[in-house]
């Protein structure tokens, strides 16, 4: 389980720092192929940050469950 917080941390994390890398190149330049990126990148982030809280709570439930 630490490993794959790790791991679907990480991976948010490094998204959502190149979404504001591509938002920061979109006010640079005015360019909206940019901000679509970035956009995109932050929502994937976000569904993966989802993603792993659901993981941790349905950890906890099924720990309460079984008893461990």
């Amino acid at each position: 389980m630490v490993i794959f917080s790790w791991v679907v941390l990480g991976l948010a994390g490094f998204l959502l720092l190149c979404s504001g890398v591509s938002w920061g190149v979109y006010v640079a330049i005015e360019d909206s192929d940019w901000r679509r990126l970035s956009v995109k990148l932050f929502r994937f982030s976000m569904v993966l940050l989802l993603l792993f809280v659901n993981v941790l709570i349905y950890a906890h439930i099924v720990s309460g469950l079984t008893g461990g």
